[in-house]
């Protein structure tokens, strides 16, 4: 695969991205792109953008206060997110409310993208979801860096009972510049791919 189509969509994973287009089509089923090493990657066409939401799966061995520390945590998060350059939290509202800062590399010609997130963790028996929703006017905009304006999606952690929690991440969003659809959908699978079977390794 070609470096710059792999690192722009490692980089889309790590923002908890997929890309917006103005092209409206159908919602479609889920469809397997990608199994391998234990981590499941779907994608689908939703009503009004014409590249894949993607939805990554994986089964870890581990607790579930370890994998959701994992995301909350910037220190750990950054360890299975290869191509960020900076995760920091902004702003801590409480244990399970937190604005995150993430600022992925892109090669050149693309520009880096930051992402700010705020993060709502809720528990529900033996499951913890994440809500995840882009604030882009948190902090002033940096030079040479495009700051992403709209992201939508969630990560879900759920306790399986027997020494394995499941992990879900699945996302869609708006990138902000342009990068051309046929490079997104060619490659959108290898980000999602390579974080999970990262965070897989970190945590067992």
């Amino acid at each position: 695969m070609h470096t710059i189509q792999y690192t722009i969509f490692s980089l889309l994973f790590i923002l908890g991205l997929s890309l917006t287009s103005q092209t409206a089509t159908a919602q479609g089923a889920w469809k397997v792109a990608k199994e391998k090493n234990g981590v499941k990657i779907e994608t689908r066409f939703i009503e009004g953008w014409s590249i894949k939401e993607y939805r990554a799966t994986v089964y870890i061995k581990t607790t579930l206060d370890k994998a959701v520390e994992a995301y909350r945590d910037p220190v750990k998060r950054k360890s299975f997110m290869a191509r960020s350059i900076e995760v920091s939290n902004l702003k801590e509202n409480s244990k399970n409310d937190i604005i995150t800062y993430n600022l992925g590399n892109a090669p050149w010609p693309v520009a880096d993208r930051d992402n700010i997130t705020h993060s709502i963790f809720i528990k529900k028996g033996n499951q913890v979801k994440v809500t995840m929703k882009s604030l882009p006017n948190f902090i002033p905009e940096k030079d040479g860096i495009v700051r992403v304006p709209r992201t939508k999606g969630h990560w879900l952690f759920v306790d399986q009972g027997n020494g394995m929690v499941k992990v879900v991440q699945q996302s869609v969003a708006d990138l902000g510049g342009s990068v051309p659809d046929w490079l997104v959908n060619s490659t959108i699978i290898e980000g999602p791919y390579d974080v999970l079977l990262a965070l897989k390794g970190v945590l067992e």
